[in-house]
Protein backbone atom coordinates (compact mmCIF):
# COMPACT_ATOMS: atom_id res chain seq x y z
CA UNK A 1 0.00 0.00 0.00
CA UNK A 2 0.82 3.44 -0.51
CA UNK A 3 -0.56 6.87 0.58
CA UNK A 4 -2.17 7.49 -3.08
CA UNK A 5 -3.97 4.14 -2.31
CA UNK A 6 -6.29 6.24 -0.32
CA UNK A 7 -7.03 9.16 -2.18
CA UNK A 8 -10.41 8.25 -2.69
CA UNK A 9 -10.69 8.06 1.29
CA UNK A 10 -9.64 11.50 2.31
CA UNK A 11 -11.00 12.60 -0.31
CA UNK A 12 -14.43 11.78 1.02
CA UNK A 13 -13.23 13.12 4.15
CA UNK A 14 -12.40 16.06 2.79
CA UNK A 15 -15.76 16.63 0.96
CA UNK A 16 -17.89 15.48 4.05
CA UNK A 17 -15.81 17.66 6.73
CA UNK A 18 -18.65 16.07 9.39
CA UNK A 19 -15.82 16.23 12.45
CA UNK A 20 -17.55 13.37 14.20
CA UNK A 21 -13.95 12.24 14.51
CA UNK A 22 -13.25 15.24 17.40
CA UNK A 23 -15.97 13.29 19.52
CA UNK A 24 -13.92 10.76 21.07
CA UNK A 25 -10.28 11.93 19.94
CA UNK A 26 -8.41 11.64 23.28
CA UNK A 27 -5.79 14.08 21.76
CA UNK A 28 -8.31 16.36 20.06
CA UNK A 29 -10.06 16.55 24.14
CA UNK A 30 -6.58 17.34 25.37
CA UNK A 31 -4.81 20.20 23.07
CA UNK A 32 -8.57 21.26 21.11
CA UNK A 33 -6.32 21.60 17.87
CA UNK A 34 -8.34 20.18 14.31
CA UNK A 35 -4.93 19.58 12.95
CA UNK A 36 -4.51 16.63 15.63
CA UNK A 37 -7.93 14.70 14.78
CA UNK A 38 -8.30 12.59 11.57
CA UNK A 39 -10.06 15.10 9.87
CA UNK A 40 -6.92 17.52 10.17
CA UNK A 41 -4.36 14.90 8.93
CA UNK A 42 -6.35 13.43 6.13
CA UNK A 43 -6.68 17.11 4.90
CA UNK A 44 -2.70 16.89 4.87
CA UNK A 45 -2.43 13.44 3.42
CA UNK A 46 -4.23 14.75 0.12
CA UNK A 47 -2.25 18.08 0.08
CA UNK A 48 0.73 15.06 0.32
CA UNK A 49 -0.75 13.09 -2.42
CA UNK A 50 -1.44 16.23 -4.75
CA UNK A 51 1.75 17.69 -4.34
CA UNK A 52 0.86 20.59 -2.65
CA UNK A 53 2.59 19.93 0.94
CA UNK A 54 5.90 18.78 1.40
CA UNK A 55 6.84 16.38 4.21
CA UNK A 56 7.94 18.29 7.74
CA UNK A 57 9.44 18.74 11.11
CA UNK A 58 5.34 20.58 11.66
CA UNK A 59 3.77 17.56 10.41
CA UNK A 60 5.76 14.29 11.95
CA UNK A 61 4.76 16.40 15.09
CA UNK A 62 0.94 15.96 14.08
CA UNK A 63 0.65 12.65 12.75
CA UNK A 64 2.51 11.06 15.78
CA UNK A 65 0.61 12.75 18.74
CA UNK A 66 -1.94 9.75 17.79
CA UNK A 67 -2.57 6.73 19.70
CA UNK A 68 -3.70 4.64 17.02
CA UNK A 69 -6.72 3.71 19.66
CA UNK A 70 -9.21 3.81 17.16
CA UNK A 71 -11.53 5.86 18.44
CA UNK A 72 -12.54 7.95 15.48
CA UNK A 73 -12.86 4.86 13.58
CA UNK A 74 -16.54 4.53 16.02
CA UNK A 75 -17.84 7.37 13.92
CA UNK A 76 -16.23 6.95 10.78
CA UNK A 77 -16.49 4.97 7.71
CA UNK A 78 -12.68 5.20 6.48
CA UNK A 79 -10.13 2.95 7.75
CA UNK A 80 -7.99 6.06 9.84
CA UNK A 81 -5.69 4.07 11.37
CA UNK A 82 -4.75 1.74 8.46
CA UNK A 83 -4.35 5.77 6.70
CA UNK A 84 -2.23 7.29 9.71
CA UNK A 85 -0.05 4.08 9.72
CA UNK A 86 0.91 4.03 6.13
CA UNK A 87 1.69 7.98 6.42
CA UNK A 88 4.12 7.27 9.04
CA UNK A 89 5.75 4.90 7.03
CA UNK A 90 5.73 7.68 4.30
CA UNK A 91 7.70 10.20 7.18
CA UNK A 92 10.29 7.38 8.31
CA UNK A 93 11.27 6.83 4.35
CA UNK A 94 11.62 10.95 3.89
CA UNK A 95 13.45 11.16 7.31
CA UNK A 96 11.24 12.87 9.32
CA UNK A 97 11.18 10.19 12.32
CA UNK A 98 11.17 10.49 16.42
CA UNK A 99 14.95 10.34 17.42
CA UNK A 100 13.10 8.00 20.58
CA UNK A 101 10.58 5.86 18.34
CA UNK A 102 14.21 5.49 16.48
CA UNK A 103 15.65 3.86 19.47
CA UNK A 104 13.67 2.10 20.74
CA UNK A 105 13.18 0.26 17.56
CA UNK A 106 16.95 -0.10 17.13
CA UNK A 107 16.53 -1.83 20.73
CA UNK A 108 13.69 -4.07 19.32
CA UNK A 109 16.04 -5.25 16.27
CA UNK A 110 19.11 -5.87 18.61
CA UNK A 111 17.40 -7.20 21.89
CA UNK A 112 14.14 -8.17 20.95
CA UNK A 113 12.31 -5.11 23.01
CA UNK A 114 12.06 -1.53 23.02
CA UNK A 115 13.78 -1.23 26.23
CA UNK A 116 17.22 -2.57 25.28
CA UNK A 117 17.08 -5.39 28.18
CA UNK A 118 18.72 -8.74 27.91
CA UNK A 119 16.80 -10.46 30.64
CA UNK A 120 13.85 -11.16 28.89
CA UNK A 121 14.03 -14.74 29.50
CA UNK A 122 14.50 -14.51 33.49
CA UNK A 123 10.77 -14.48 34.30
CA UNK A 124 10.66 -18.28 32.94
CA UNK A 125 13.12 -19.61 35.79
CA UNK A 126 11.86 -22.50 37.17
CA UNK A 127 8.48 -23.13 34.72
CA UNK A 128 8.88 -26.51 32.88
CA UNK A 129 6.90 -25.57 29.56
CA UNK A 130 6.32 -28.63 27.28
CA UNK A 131 8.55 -29.04 23.83
CA UNK A 132 7.35 -28.28 20.62
CA UNK A 133 7.08 -32.14 19.86
CA UNK A 134 4.41 -32.65 23.12
CA UNK A 135 2.26 -29.63 21.79
CA UNK A 136 1.47 -27.46 18.76
CA UNK A 137 0.19 -24.55 21.38
CA UNK A 138 2.21 -21.77 21.70
CA UNK A 139 2.86 -19.17 24.61
CA UNK A 140 3.97 -15.49 23.26
CA UNK A 141 4.50 -13.39 26.41
CA UNK A 142 5.71 -10.22 24.69
CA UNK A 143 8.12 -7.89 25.66
CA UNK A 144 7.15 -5.87 28.16
CA UNK A 145 5.04 -8.03 30.65
CA UNK A 146 8.43 -10.34 31.04
CA UNK A 147 10.56 -7.24 32.09
CA UNK A 148 7.54 -4.57 33.87
CA UNK A 149 5.48 -7.55 35.00
CA UNK A 150 7.49 -11.07 35.28
CA UNK A 151 5.31 -11.97 38.41
CA UNK A 152 2.04 -11.65 36.69
CA UNK A 153 3.05 -13.61 33.62
CA UNK A 154 4.38 -16.85 35.89
CA UNK A 155 0.36 -16.59 37.39
CA UNK A 156 -0.63 -16.49 34.06
CA UNK A 157 1.06 -19.69 32.88
CA UNK A 158 0.61 -21.45 36.28
CA UNK A 159 -2.92 -20.43 35.79
CA UNK A 160 -3.32 -22.12 31.96
CA UNK A 161 -0.80 -25.27 33.40
CA UNK A 162 2.44 -24.99 31.77
CA UNK A 163 2.77 -28.60 30.55
CA UNK A 164 0.49 -27.93 27.83
CA UNK A 165 2.31 -24.75 26.45
CA UNK A 166 5.59 -24.73 24.41
CA UNK A 167 7.58 -21.00 24.39
CA UNK A 168 10.59 -19.97 21.58
CA UNK A 169 13.79 -20.72 22.94
CA UNK A 170 14.29 -16.01 22.21
CA UNK A 171 11.14 -15.01 21.86
CA UNK A 172 10.75 -13.28 18.39
CA UNK A 173 9.24 -9.82 18.62
CA UNK A 174 5.77 -9.38 17.77
CA UNK A 175 6.68 -6.30 15.80
CA UNK A 176 4.23 -3.86 17.09
CA UNK A 177 5.73 -1.12 18.08
CA UNK A 178 7.78 -0.95 15.22
CA UNK A 179 5.05 -1.47 12.92
CA UNK A 180 2.87 1.66 14.61
CA UNK A 181 6.19 4.32 14.00
CA UNK A 182 5.96 3.34 10.45
CA UNK A 183 9.39 1.13 10.49
CA UNK A 184 8.32 -1.01 7.36
CA UNK A 185 11.31 -2.39 6.14
CA UNK A 186 12.22 -4.00 10.14
CA UNK A 187 9.18 -4.83 10.57
CA UNK A 188 9.21 -7.05 7.75
CA UNK A 189 12.08 -8.73 8.58
CA UNK A 190 10.49 -9.55 12.08
CA UNK A 191 7.24 -10.75 10.35
CA UNK A 192 9.28 -12.75 7.96
CA UNK A 193 11.25 -14.71 10.97
CA UNK A 194 8.19 -14.91 12.63
CA UNK A 195 6.01 -16.56 9.99
CA UNK A 196 9.18 -19.70 9.54
CA UNK A 197 9.49 -19.99 13.24
CA UNK A 198 5.09 -20.85 13.02
CA UNK A 199 5.87 -23.07 9.81
CA UNK A 200 8.50 -24.75 10.82
CA UNK A 201 7.03 -25.75 14.15
CA UNK A 202 3.38 -26.51 12.72
CA UNK A 203 2.09 -23.88 15.14
CA UNK A 204 -1.27 -24.59 15.83
CA UNK A 205 -2.50 -21.76 18.37
CA UNK A 206 -1.03 -19.16 19.86
CA UNK A 207 -2.14 -17.56 23.39
CA UNK A 208 -0.98 -14.01 23.97
CA UNK A 209 -0.90 -11.63 27.50
CA UNK A 210 -0.76 -8.62 25.75
CA UNK A 211 -3.02 -7.06 23.34
CA UNK A 212 -1.00 -5.19 21.37
CA UNK A 213 0.85 -8.91 20.77
CA UNK A 214 -2.57 -10.25 20.04
CA UNK A 215 -3.79 -7.79 17.13
CA UNK A 216 -0.35 -7.83 15.76
CA UNK A 217 -0.19 -11.25 15.19
CA UNK A 218 -3.76 -11.93 14.47
CA UNK A 219 -3.19 -9.18 11.34
CA UNK A 220 0.45 -10.62 10.13
CA UNK A 221 -1.41 -14.36 9.88
CA UNK A 222 -4.29 -13.12 8.28
CA UNK A 223 -1.43 -11.33 5.70
CA UNK A 224 0.33 -13.95 5.22
CA UNK A 225 -2.71 -16.35 5.15
CA UNK A 226 -1.91 -19.02 7.69
CA UNK A 227 -4.88 -20.48 9.94
CA UNK A 228 -3.56 -20.51 13.26
CA UNK A 229 -5.91 -19.42 16.05
CA UNK A 230 -4.91 -16.76 18.61
CA UNK A 231 -6.39 -15.96 21.47
CA UNK A 232 -5.93 -14.01 24.42
CA UNK A 233 -5.43 -15.43 27.74
CA UNK A 234 -8.96 -13.74 29.01
CA UNK A 235 -10.51 -16.06 26.50
CA UNK A 236 -9.09 -18.83 27.50
CA UNK A 237 -10.21 -18.53 31.45
CA UNK A 238 -13.58 -17.83 30.46
CA UNK A 239 -13.32 -21.02 28.83
CA UNK A 240 -11.84 -22.58 31.73
CA UNK A 241 -14.48 -21.42 33.94
CA UNK A 242 -17.70 -22.10 32.16
CA UNK A 243 -15.65 -25.87 31.75
CA UNK A 244 -15.27 -25.58 35.86
CA UNK A 245 -11.37 -26.20 34.99
CA UNK A 246 -10.98 -23.12 37.57
CA UNK A 247 -12.67 -21.89 40.55
CA UNK A 248 -13.44 -18.30 41.76
CA UNK A 249 -14.53 -16.81 44.77
CA UNK A 250 -15.50 -12.98 45.18
CA UNK A 251 -12.58 -11.81 46.43
CA UNK A 252 -12.08 -8.03 45.67
CA UNK A 253 -14.67 -5.19 46.60
CA UNK A 254 -15.36 -2.12 44.74
CA UNK A 255 -13.79 -2.39 40.85
CA UNK A 256 -14.21 -0.99 37.49
CA UNK A 257 -12.30 -2.11 34.32
CA UNK A 258 -10.55 -0.15 31.76
CA UNK A 259 -10.63 -1.80 28.43
CA UNK A 260 -7.35 -1.60 26.60
CA UNK A 261 -7.70 -0.32 22.88
CA UNK A 262 -6.31 -3.37 21.48
CA UNK A 263 -8.53 -5.35 23.01
CA UNK A 264 -12.03 -4.37 23.24
CA UNK A 265 -12.16 -1.65 20.46
CA UNK A 266 -10.10 -3.29 17.97
CA UNK A 267 -10.15 -7.46 18.82
CA UNK A 268 -14.50 -6.44 19.98
CA UNK A 269 -12.98 -8.75 23.40
CA UNK A 270 -15.34 -6.37 25.44
CA UNK A 271 -17.91 -9.49 27.55
CA UNK A 272 -14.98 -11.70 28.32
CA UNK A 273 -13.27 -9.70 31.01
CA UNK A 274 -16.67 -8.31 32.67
CA UNK A 275 -17.71 -12.30 32.80
CA UNK A 276 -15.02 -12.53 35.65
CA UNK A 277 -15.06 -9.28 36.91
CA UNK A 278 -18.60 -9.71 37.85
CA UNK A 279 -17.66 -13.23 39.50
CA UNK A 280 -15.25 -11.82 41.69
CA UNK A 281 -15.88 -8.70 42.69
CA UNK A 282 -18.58 -5.52 42.96
CA UNK A 283 -17.88 -4.89 39.82
CA UNK A 284 -18.90 -0.95 38.59
CA UNK A 285 -18.84 0.19 34.88
CA UNK A 286 -17.02 3.71 33.83
CA UNK A 287 -19.41 6.07 31.91
CA UNK A 288 -17.44 5.60 28.79
CA UNK A 289 -16.60 1.67 28.18
CA UNK A 290 -16.54 -1.38 26.06
CA UNK A 291 -16.08 0.07 22.37
CA UNK A 292 -16.64 3.51 23.42
CA UNK A 293 -13.87 3.42 26.16
CA UNK A 294 -11.39 6.36 26.85
CA UNK A 295 -7.59 5.20 25.90
CA UNK A 296 -4.90 5.29 28.43
CA UNK A 297 -2.60 7.67 26.42
CA UNK A 298 0.50 4.84 25.98
CA UNK A 299 -0.21 3.45 22.73
CA UNK A 300 1.11 4.66 19.23
CA UNK A 301 4.56 5.61 20.97
CA UNK A 302 3.05 8.90 22.34
CA UNK A 303 3.94 7.96 25.54
CA UNK A 304 7.76 7.17 24.62
CA UNK A 305 7.54 10.67 22.47
CA UNK A 306 5.42 13.13 24.21
CA UNK A 307 5.21 11.75 27.90
CA UNK A 308 3.29 15.16 28.80
CA UNK A 309 0.42 14.81 26.84
CA UNK A 310 0.51 11.10 27.44
CA UNK A 311 -0.28 11.47 31.67
CA UNK A 312 -2.69 14.55 30.57
CA UNK A 313 -4.84 11.66 28.49
CA UNK A 314 -4.48 9.24 31.37
CA UNK A 315 -4.93 11.82 34.52
CA UNK A 316 -9.06 11.79 32.67
CA UNK A 317 -9.05 7.98 32.81
CA UNK A 318 -8.09 8.13 36.16
CA UNK A 319 -11.15 10.51 37.24
CA UNK A 320 -13.38 8.67 35.54
CA UNK A 321 -12.68 5.14 37.34
CA UNK A 322 -12.48 7.04 40.39
CA UNK A 323 -15.77 8.42 39.76
CA UNK A 324 -17.73 5.11 39.70
CA UNK A 325 -16.78 4.43 43.63
CA UNK A 326 -14.45 2.24 42.53
CA UNK A 327 -11.17 1.29 45.02
CA UNK A 328 -9.50 -0.78 41.85
CA UNK A 329 -8.72 -0.38 38.41
CA UNK A 330 -8.51 -3.24 36.47
CA UNK A 331 -6.66 -3.94 32.80
CA UNK A 332 -5.29 -6.14 30.93
CA UNK A 333 -2.90 -4.53 29.39
CA UNK A 334 0.46 -3.93 30.68
CA UNK A 335 0.94 -0.68 28.83
CA UNK A 336 -2.49 0.54 30.71
CA UNK A 337 -1.69 -0.58 33.48
CA UNK A 338 2.00 1.42 34.03
CA UNK A 339 0.41 4.33 32.37
CA UNK A 340 -1.91 4.47 35.06
CA UNK A 341 0.36 3.65 38.28
CA UNK A 342 2.40 6.29 37.08
CA UNK A 343 -0.68 8.61 37.83
CA UNK A 344 -1.79 7.01 41.12
CA UNK A 345 -4.97 7.90 43.12
CA UNK A 346 -6.18 4.41 42.50
CA UNK A 347 -4.90 0.81 42.71
CA UNK A 348 -4.06 -0.63 39.64
CA UNK A 349 -4.24 -4.41 38.80
CA UNK A 350 -3.86 -7.07 35.96
CA UNK A 351 -6.72 -8.90 35.60
CA UNK A 352 -4.47 -12.09 35.59
CA UNK A 353 -3.34 -10.93 39.38
CA UNK A 354 -7.57 -10.38 39.77
CA UNK A 355 -8.04 -13.93 38.74
CA UNK A 356 -5.15 -15.35 40.47
CA UNK A 357 -5.96 -14.10 44.34
CA UNK A 358 -9.69 -15.37 43.25
CA UNK A 359 -8.41 -18.86 42.73
CA UNK A 360 -5.86 -19.46 45.10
Amino acid sequence: MSLADYKEDVETCFGASCGFCERKCPVYQILKKKTFTSRGRNRAILGIIEGKVKPSAALAEAYYQCMLCGCCERWCALPDTEIERELRKYLVEEGFEIEKHKKNVENVMKFGNPYGKEDLNKWREGIKFASLKETDTLFFAGCTMPLRQPETLRRAVELLGPEKLAVMDEEICCGSYVLRTGYEKEYNELSDRFIKYLKDNEIKKIITACPGCHTTISEKLEKHGLEIEVTHIIQEYVEMLEKHKLTVKKLLGKATYHDPCHLGRLEDLIDEPREILRQISDFREMENHGYDSNCCGAGGGVRAAYPELSMEIAKKRIEEAKATGAEILISSCPFCEEQFKTIGGIAVMDIIDAIWEAVK
